[in-house]
Protein backbone atom coordinates (compact mmCIF):
# COMPACT_ATOMS: atom_id res chain seq x y z
CA UNK A 1 0.00 0.00 0.00
CA UNK A 2 1.43 3.36 -1.20
CA UNK A 3 0.81 5.54 1.66
CA UNK A 4 2.83 8.15 0.53
CA UNK A 5 0.31 9.03 -2.24
CA UNK A 6 -2.24 11.28 -1.09
CA UNK A 7 -4.41 9.91 -3.51
CA UNK A 8 -4.13 6.54 -1.31
CA UNK A 9 -4.22 8.19 2.24
CA UNK A 10 -7.45 9.74 1.70
CA UNK A 11 -8.95 6.97 0.80
CA UNK A 12 -7.64 4.83 3.54
CA UNK A 13 -8.37 8.36 5.87
CA UNK A 14 -11.33 10.06 4.30
CA UNK A 15 -11.75 12.10 7.71
CA UNK A 16 -7.87 12.68 7.65
CA UNK A 17 -6.86 11.66 11.43
CA UNK A 18 -3.50 11.23 10.05
CA UNK A 19 -3.07 15.23 9.30
CA UNK A 20 -4.83 15.52 13.35
CA UNK A 21 -1.36 13.11 14.57
CA UNK A 22 1.32 15.78 12.52
CA UNK A 23 -0.46 18.72 14.22
CA UNK A 24 0.49 17.11 17.45
CA UNK A 25 2.87 19.59 18.26
CA UNK A 26 1.54 22.33 16.79
CA UNK A 27 -1.47 21.91 19.05
CA UNK A 28 0.80 22.08 22.21
CA UNK A 29 1.87 25.62 21.34
CA UNK A 30 -1.37 26.18 20.85
CA UNK A 31 -2.50 24.65 23.82
CA UNK A 32 -0.18 26.54 25.90
CA UNK A 33 -1.01 30.36 25.23
CA UNK A 34 -4.43 29.37 25.63
CA UNK A 35 -3.56 28.12 29.09
CA UNK A 36 -1.79 30.84 30.19
CA UNK A 37 -4.47 33.54 29.12
CA UNK A 38 -6.58 32.21 32.09
CA UNK A 39 -5.49 33.81 35.44
CA UNK A 40 -7.07 32.67 38.35
CA UNK A 41 -6.46 32.08 41.76
CA UNK A 42 -5.68 29.00 44.07
CA UNK A 43 -3.02 29.84 46.83
CA UNK A 44 -1.76 26.42 48.58
CA UNK A 45 -4.87 24.07 46.80
CA UNK A 46 -5.33 20.88 49.38
CA UNK A 47 -5.90 19.07 46.07
CA UNK A 48 -5.81 18.97 42.26
CA UNK A 49 -8.47 17.10 40.54
CA UNK A 50 -8.23 16.40 36.80
CA UNK A 51 -12.11 15.55 35.70
CA UNK A 52 -12.97 13.71 32.16
CA UNK A 53 -13.92 10.76 30.52
CA UNK A 54 -11.94 9.16 27.45
CA UNK A 55 -9.69 11.05 25.15
CA UNK A 56 -11.00 13.88 27.59
CA UNK A 57 -9.60 12.45 30.59
CA UNK A 58 -6.49 10.93 29.61
CA UNK A 59 -4.97 14.81 29.92
CA UNK A 60 -5.43 14.35 34.15
CA UNK A 61 -3.34 11.29 34.00
CA UNK A 62 -0.44 12.71 31.50
CA UNK A 63 -0.51 15.51 34.42
CA UNK A 64 -0.53 13.08 37.59
CA UNK A 65 2.40 12.13 36.13
CA UNK A 66 3.97 15.13 35.22
CA UNK A 67 3.78 16.29 38.76
CA UNK A 68 4.07 13.07 40.81
CA UNK A 69 7.40 14.37 42.13
CA UNK A 70 7.16 17.78 42.22
CA UNK A 71 3.80 18.65 43.25
CA UNK A 72 3.24 19.11 47.12
CA UNK A 73 -0.81 18.30 46.84
CA UNK A 74 -2.09 15.01 45.67
CA UNK A 75 -3.05 15.24 41.53
CA UNK A 76 -6.35 12.98 41.41
CA UNK A 77 -7.77 11.89 38.21
CA UNK A 78 -11.25 11.43 38.04
CA UNK A 79 -12.90 9.26 35.27
CA UNK A 80 -16.83 8.36 36.86
CA UNK A 81 -20.23 10.71 37.40
CA UNK A 82 -19.10 11.30 41.16
CA UNK A 83 -16.25 13.93 42.69
CA UNK A 84 -14.18 12.67 45.58
CA UNK A 85 -15.52 13.49 49.14
CA UNK A 86 -12.09 16.14 49.41
CA UNK A 87 -13.20 18.06 45.93
CA UNK A 88 -14.49 20.80 47.56
CA UNK A 89 -13.67 23.91 49.36
CA UNK A 90 -9.92 24.44 49.27
CA UNK A 91 -9.44 22.23 46.16
CA UNK A 92 -8.44 22.59 42.77
CA UNK A 93 -10.37 21.41 40.40
CA UNK A 94 -10.10 21.37 36.35
CA UNK A 95 -13.41 20.09 34.17
CA UNK A 96 -12.02 18.77 30.99
CA UNK A 97 -14.62 17.90 28.38
CA UNK A 98 -13.53 18.35 25.15
CA UNK A 99 -17.35 18.19 23.29
CA UNK A 100 -18.67 19.75 26.87
CA UNK A 101 -21.43 17.74 26.91
CA UNK A 102 -19.94 14.28 28.65
CA UNK A 103 -22.79 13.49 31.46
CA UNK A 104 -20.32 11.60 33.48
CA UNK A 105 -18.08 14.79 33.92
CA UNK A 106 -20.84 17.14 34.18
CA UNK A 107 -22.20 15.56 36.68
CA UNK A 108 -18.77 15.26 38.94
CA UNK A 109 -18.30 19.02 38.27
CA UNK A 110 -21.60 19.84 39.94
CA UNK A 111 -20.75 17.96 43.05
CA UNK A 112 -17.40 19.59 43.15
CA UNK A 113 -18.65 23.57 42.71
CA UNK A 114 -21.68 22.33 45.01
CA UNK A 115 -19.12 21.64 47.57
CA UNK A 116 -16.94 25.38 47.33
CA UNK A 117 -13.81 23.78 44.63
CA UNK A 118 -12.17 26.17 42.32
CA UNK A 119 -12.71 24.72 38.85
CA UNK A 120 -11.69 25.68 35.71
CA UNK A 121 -13.76 24.10 32.49
CA UNK A 122 -11.42 23.16 29.61
CA UNK A 123 -13.89 22.59 26.82
CA UNK A 124 -14.79 23.65 22.86
CA UNK A 125 -18.33 24.71 24.16
CA UNK A 126 -21.34 22.62 24.92
CA UNK A 127 -23.14 22.54 28.25
CA UNK A 128 -19.70 22.71 30.37
CA UNK A 129 -19.29 25.89 29.23
CA UNK A 130 -22.48 27.67 29.46
CA UNK A 131 -22.53 26.61 33.09
CA UNK A 132 -18.53 27.56 33.76
CA UNK A 133 -19.66 31.34 32.34
CA UNK A 134 -22.76 31.28 34.94
CA UNK A 135 -21.25 30.32 37.59
CA UNK A 136 -18.25 32.63 37.22
CA UNK A 137 -15.73 29.60 36.56
CA UNK A 138 -12.50 29.98 34.86
CA UNK A 139 -12.34 28.67 31.44
CA UNK A 140 -10.40 27.52 28.61
CA UNK A 141 -12.34 27.48 25.31
CA UNK A 142 -9.78 25.12 22.58
CA UNK A 143 -10.56 25.16 19.32
CA UNK A 144 -13.70 22.53 18.14
CA UNK A 145 -14.77 20.02 15.76
CA UNK A 146 -11.99 17.63 15.99
CA UNK A 147 -12.18 14.07 17.72
CA UNK A 148 -11.56 14.48 21.58
CA UNK A 149 -8.98 12.00 21.22
CA UNK A 150 -6.78 14.11 18.37
CA UNK A 151 -7.51 17.08 20.86
CA UNK A 152 -5.02 15.60 23.73
CA UNK A 153 -3.13 18.78 23.73
CA UNK A 154 -5.49 21.00 24.27
CA UNK A 155 -7.18 18.87 26.77
CA UNK A 156 -3.53 18.62 28.67
CA UNK A 157 -0.98 21.61 28.12
CA UNK A 158 -3.86 23.86 29.24
CA UNK A 159 -3.56 22.81 33.04
CA UNK A 160 0.31 22.98 33.18
CA UNK A 161 0.11 26.33 31.95
CA UNK A 162 -2.80 27.56 34.16
CA UNK A 163 -1.11 26.18 37.03
CA UNK A 164 2.23 27.65 35.77
CA UNK A 165 0.39 31.41 35.61
CA UNK A 166 -1.20 30.95 38.93
CA UNK A 167 2.32 30.48 40.68
CA UNK A 168 1.41 26.38 41.63
CA UNK A 169 4.03 24.97 39.18
CA UNK A 170 7.45 25.52 37.94
CA UNK A 171 8.07 27.17 34.80
CA UNK A 172 7.74 24.59 32.23
CA UNK A 173 7.96 27.18 28.79
CA UNK A 174 11.69 25.79 28.50
CA UNK A 175 10.20 22.08 28.76
CA UNK A 176 7.08 22.74 26.44
CA UNK A 177 9.52 24.25 23.34
CA UNK A 178 11.79 21.36 23.71
CA UNK A 179 8.62 19.16 23.27
CA UNK A 180 7.51 20.75 20.48
CA UNK A 181 10.95 20.19 18.59
CA UNK A 182 10.95 17.01 19.72
CA UNK A 183 7.26 16.03 18.30
CA UNK A 184 7.96 17.81 15.39
CA UNK A 185 10.98 15.46 14.28
CA UNK A 186 8.93 12.63 15.07
CA UNK A 187 6.21 13.89 12.72
CA UNK A 188 9.23 14.40 10.09
CA UNK A 189 10.28 10.78 10.54
CA UNK A 190 6.97 9.00 10.77
CA UNK A 191 4.61 10.32 8.67
CA UNK A 192 4.45 8.23 5.32
CA UNK A 193 6.59 9.92 3.34
CA UNK A 194 8.65 10.43 6.44
CA UNK A 195 12.81 9.44 6.92
CA UNK A 196 11.92 6.49 9.30
CA UNK A 197 9.78 3.98 9.27
CA UNK A 198 9.61 2.91 12.83
CA UNK A 199 6.08 3.52 13.40
CA UNK A 200 4.92 1.70 10.27
CA UNK A 201 6.99 -1.66 10.94
CA UNK A 202 5.44 -2.02 14.64
CA UNK A 203 2.32 -1.54 12.80
CA UNK A 204 2.92 -4.52 10.28
CA UNK A 205 4.23 -6.74 13.46
CA UNK A 206 1.09 -6.31 15.31
CA UNK A 207 -1.42 -7.21 12.15
CA UNK A 208 -3.41 -10.27 13.06
CA UNK A 209 -1.77 -9.69 16.81
CA UNK A 210 -3.24 -8.42 20.45
CA UNK A 211 -0.91 -5.89 21.06
CA UNK A 212 -0.26 -5.42 25.27
CA UNK A 213 1.60 -2.63 25.43
CA UNK A 214 3.91 -2.09 29.08
CA UNK A 215 5.61 0.66 30.54
CA UNK A 216 9.09 0.22 31.96
CA UNK A 217 8.42 2.91 34.35
CA UNK A 218 5.01 3.93 36.22
CA UNK A 219 6.11 7.88 34.61
CA UNK A 220 4.88 6.43 31.00
CA UNK A 221 1.83 4.82 32.36
CA UNK A 222 -0.17 6.87 31.13
CA UNK A 223 1.42 6.75 27.92
CA UNK A 224 0.91 3.15 27.65
CA UNK A 225 -2.91 3.35 28.52
CA UNK A 226 -2.96 6.28 25.54
CA UNK A 227 -1.49 3.53 23.31
CA UNK A 228 -3.93 1.03 23.88
CA UNK A 229 -7.18 3.66 23.84
CA UNK A 230 -5.54 4.36 20.47
CA UNK A 231 -5.19 0.99 18.65
CA UNK A 232 -9.07 1.11 20.21
CA UNK A 233 -10.20 3.92 19.12
CA UNK A 234 -7.88 4.43 15.12
CA UNK A 235 -7.45 0.55 14.50
CA UNK A 236 -10.37 -1.03 16.31
CA UNK A 237 -8.77 -3.37 17.98
CA UNK A 238 -8.97 -4.94 21.37
CA UNK A 239 -5.39 -4.20 23.50
CA UNK A 240 -4.19 -4.19 26.62
CA UNK A 241 -2.04 -2.20 28.87
CA UNK A 242 -0.09 -2.11 32.53
CA UNK A 243 3.30 -0.95 34.55
CA UNK A 244 6.17 -2.21 35.94
CA UNK A 245 6.74 -3.19 38.71
CA UNK A 246 3.08 -3.88 39.46
CA UNK A 247 2.71 -6.41 37.01
CA UNK A 248 5.72 -8.32 38.43
CA UNK A 249 3.00 -8.79 40.98
CA UNK A 250 0.46 -10.32 39.12
CA UNK A 251 -0.20 -10.15 35.31
CA UNK A 252 3.86 -11.81 34.62
CA UNK A 253 2.13 -15.24 36.53
CA UNK A 254 -0.76 -14.95 33.76
CA UNK A 255 1.96 -15.36 31.26
CA UNK A 256 1.20 -19.32 31.77
CA UNK A 257 -1.38 -19.28 29.50
CA UNK A 258 -1.73 -21.40 26.39
CA UNK A 259 1.25 -20.87 24.20
CA UNK A 260 -1.02 -20.09 21.29
CA UNK A 261 -2.65 -17.76 23.18
CA UNK A 262 0.43 -16.55 23.70
CA UNK A 263 1.85 -16.38 20.30
CA UNK A 264 -1.33 -14.20 19.59
CA UNK A 265 0.31 -11.32 21.29
CA UNK A 266 2.64 -8.91 20.82
CA UNK A 267 4.29 -6.75 23.19
CA UNK A 268 5.21 -3.54 23.23
CA UNK A 269 7.30 -2.08 26.00
CA UNK A 270 7.95 1.67 26.58
CA UNK A 271 11.22 2.84 28.23
CA UNK A 272 12.47 6.09 29.20
CA UNK A 273 16.27 6.83 29.91
CA UNK A 274 15.71 7.77 33.78
CA UNK A 275 14.19 4.37 34.84
CA UNK A 276 16.04 3.21 37.73
CA UNK A 277 18.49 0.26 37.01
CA UNK A 278 16.43 -1.85 39.43
CA UNK A 279 13.30 -1.50 36.92
CA UNK A 280 15.88 -2.08 34.25
CA UNK A 281 16.58 -5.21 36.28
CA UNK A 282 12.68 -6.23 35.88
CA UNK A 283 12.12 -5.77 32.50
CA UNK A 284 15.01 -7.62 31.30
CA UNK A 285 14.33 -10.90 33.78
CA UNK A 286 10.16 -10.50 32.64
CA UNK A 287 11.37 -10.33 29.15
CA UNK A 288 13.41 -14.05 29.91
CA UNK A 289 10.54 -15.38 32.15
CA UNK A 290 7.03 -14.61 30.24
CA UNK A 291 7.60 -12.63 27.02
CA UNK A 292 9.35 -14.73 24.99
CA UNK A 293 6.43 -16.49 24.80
CA UNK A 294 5.02 -13.79 22.50
CA UNK A 295 4.86 -13.58 18.93
CA UNK A 296 6.91 -10.91 19.33
CA UNK A 297 8.67 -7.84 21.49
CA UNK A 298 8.80 -4.01 20.58
CA UNK A 299 10.55 -1.41 22.88
CA UNK A 300 10.08 1.81 21.61
CA UNK A 301 12.31 4.68 23.69
CA UNK A 302 10.79 7.69 25.53
CA UNK A 303 12.85 10.95 23.31
CA UNK A 304 14.08 14.39 24.81
CA UNK A 305 15.32 15.61 27.64
CA UNK A 306 12.50 17.09 29.80
CA UNK A 307 9.36 15.16 31.05
CA UNK A 308 7.23 16.46 28.81
CA UNK A 309 8.92 15.44 25.75
CA UNK A 310 9.64 12.01 27.19
CA UNK A 311 6.11 11.60 27.78
CA UNK A 312 4.62 12.63 24.88
CA UNK A 313 6.91 11.36 22.51
CA UNK A 314 6.15 8.04 23.36
CA UNK A 315 2.42 8.98 22.71
CA UNK A 316 2.94 10.60 19.32
CA UNK A 317 4.62 7.36 18.05
CA UNK A 318 1.91 5.28 19.63
CA UNK A 319 -0.44 7.16 17.43
CA UNK A 320 1.52 6.53 14.44
CA UNK A 321 1.33 3.20 15.03
CA UNK A 322 -2.43 2.97 15.47
CA UNK A 323 -2.94 5.07 12.34
CA UNK A 324 -0.72 2.95 10.14
CA UNK A 325 -2.61 -0.29 11.69
CA UNK A 326 -5.69 1.12 10.74
CA UNK A 327 -4.59 1.10 7.74
CA UNK A 328 -3.51 -2.01 7.29
CA UNK A 329 -6.63 -3.36 8.79
CA UNK A 330 -8.40 -1.34 5.72
CA UNK A 331 -10.47 0.55 8.60
CA UNK A 332 -11.36 4.43 8.59
CA UNK A 333 -9.21 5.30 12.42
CA UNK A 334 -11.76 8.44 13.00
CA UNK A 335 -15.75 7.01 13.31
CA UNK A 336 -16.31 5.25 16.92
CA UNK A 337 -19.38 3.85 15.82
CA UNK A 338 -19.97 1.75 19.18
CA UNK A 339 -19.54 5.13 20.96
CA UNK A 340 -21.82 6.88 19.26
CA UNK A 341 -24.83 3.85 19.67
CA UNK A 342 -23.99 3.51 23.16
CA UNK A 343 -24.88 7.42 23.55
CA UNK A 344 -27.95 7.51 21.40
CA UNK A 345 -29.25 4.12 23.56
CA UNK A 346 -28.69 5.98 26.87
CA UNK A 347 -29.79 9.47 25.69
CA UNK A 348 -33.19 6.94 24.54
CA UNK A 349 -33.15 5.68 28.15
CA UNK A 350 -33.08 8.79 29.54
CA UNK A 351 -36.47 9.84 28.04
CA UNK A 352 -38.04 6.62 28.95
CA UNK A 353 -36.74 7.33 32.95
CA UNK A 354 -38.17 10.86 32.53
CA UNK A 355 -41.56 9.84 31.25
CA UNK A 356 -41.79 7.45 33.88
CA UNK A 357 -41.50 9.52 36.50
CA UNK A 358 -43.85 11.98 35.60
Amino acid sequence: MRLEDPQVRRKQDPAGMLTLIERFPQMCAEAWDLGWAVKMEAPGPSAIVAMGMGGSGIGGDLLRAILFDEAAAPVIPVKEYRAPAFAGRGSLVFVCSYSGNTEETLAAYNEARQRGATCVAITSGGELLRLAKERGDAAVVVPGGLPPRAALPYLFIPMLAVLGRAGLLRSLAGELRENVDVLSGIVASERPDGRSDVASRIAQRLAGRIPVIYSATPFLEPAAERWKDQFNENSKTFAVWNTFPELNHNETVGWGMDDALARSIHVIILRDATESPRLSQRVAITKELAFARAAGVDEVRAQGQGKLARLLSTILVGDFVSWYLATLRGVDPTPVTVVEELKRRLAGNEGTREREST
